[in-house]
């Protein structure tokens, strides 16, 4: 593996040291140093070339399947690289675009950091957004983390590094690599090479980001911890997750908590996690609509499907099948229990008053519903005060 100092040695005197790409010239920081960011498999440095500012990819070993993965980003055996005072190698490089921004992580932390929540929300919507479409085609980035994910000026999201990517080309292959463990399922083997790899890190990260949106103080407690928040090899006893759904069970936030489920399963592959992405996202986008039901609502039906409840229309599903238990709207309103915990939703699914220490509760009738807590029967109006006995 080629170090640091011997590609700048290279880079920064490139003329007549490149088969095509003749010369560039290495970008540098404020401090005067040059722009770069080392990893496993490569160096990346940030270049100026034929007038453009350029992200210069350089491989530190021979990686396989870069033509497949790169197209014509790639440039094989393009740099020469001084290993002696006159011997060297010539290595594969990948010229792409530039993006200007952070990566995931250090967005999510600065925003957490200033307490941030309207950035820490947008970066969960379009993570919920991008993670959706990632896991639903044919390919897989294999190493999915919120380091290898950059976030440009108007916090849209771009995934980068895809040297240990799946393509449908490569069935049958081992895994060239595991992937990043804080990420990771710890089931993962080489074996597992196929387009759910990215199924298990994109359930850990939005989970994370919809925690920090609600809970920005979790970071705080959980710094220690190699990834976001959880830690994978030990996920059936970890204290973040548990304290997690905790809470987006006492706010009835079904689609999230039951994306939060996820993190414990069995298996690499989560087959119900993008319908699970887009109705966490809507829950969100429902929470943030000032006006979030028409007068003139459809009240929703009651049905099954799975052992879960939702609700749908004749013209399809308005809340998806994520409750343990429901009764039929009325006045407007829909009592429902997720885990153990009770909640009024609206006919858009967005929970209007929380019922965590309820044991039963009934629908709403003339403006006022009976619930039972430790036993004792009470009346509650529609925000949830108390309003006799």
């Amino acid at each position: 593996m080629y170090s640091l100092s011997q590609y700048l040695m290279s880079l920064e005197d490139p003329l007549g040291l490149t088969r095509t790409s003749g010369e560039w010239v290495l970008c540098r920081r404020s401090d005067g140093q040059p722009w770069y960011a080392l990893g496993n498999t490569a160096i990346v440095f940030r270049i100026r070339i034929d007038g453009r500012i350029r992200a210069l990819r350089c491989y530190r070993r021979p990686m396989r399947h870069l033509r497949a993965i790169y197209g014509d980003r790639l440039r094989e055996r393009e740099l020469f690289l001084f290993t002696g005072a006159d011997r060297g190698v010539w290595v594969d490089v990948v010229v792409d675009d530039w993006i200007d921004g952070q990566t995931l992580r250090e967005a999510l932390f600065e925003a957490v950091r200033n307490r941030d929540l309207a950035r820490i929300t947008r970066l969960s919507l379009a993570f919920d957004r991008s993670g959706a479409a990632w896991v639903s085609d044919d390919r897989a980035h294999g190493d999915l983390k919120p380091e290898n994910i950059l976030v440009d000026n108007d916090d849209r999201l771009h995934p980068i590094d895809f040297d240990a990517a799946y393509l449908p080309e490569f069935a049958g292959e081992p895994s060239p690599e595991l992937g990043t463990a804080a990420y990771q399922h710890p089931a993962r083997t080489v074996a597992d090479f196929d387009a759910t790899l990215d199924d298990y890190p994109t359930a850990l990260i939005a989970t994370a980001l919809h925690a920090l949106r609600m809970a920005p103080e979790l970071l705080d407690r959980y710094s220690d911890r190699d990834g976001l928040l959880f830690d994978p090899q030990h996920i059936a006893t970890d204290t973040a997750l548990h304290e997690v759904l905790e809470l987006f069970k006492r706010h009835g936030r079904a689609a999230q908590y039951r994306l939060a489920c996820l993190l414990y399963s069995p298996t690499l592959r989560l087959p119900q996690l993008a319908p699970l992405l887009d109705a966490a996202r809507r829950e969100v986008e429902q929470e943030l609509r000032p006006d979030k039901v028409p007068n003139d609502a459809e009240m929703p039906e009651l049905f099954v499907e799975n052992g879960y409840w939702g609700y749908r229309t004749d013209t399809g599903i308005v809340i998806p099948p994520l409750y343990d238990c429901g009764f039929d709207f009325t006045e407007g309103l829909a009592a429902v229990e997720l885990d153990d915990t009770w909640h009024y939703i609206d006919p858009t699914g967005h929970p209007v008053i929380d019922c965590p220490d309820c044991e039963a509760v009934k629908p709403f009738h003339d403006g006022v519903a009976v619930v039972i807590r430790n036993g004792i029967r009470s009346r509650i109006d529609r925000t949830g005060k108390i309003v006799g006995l």
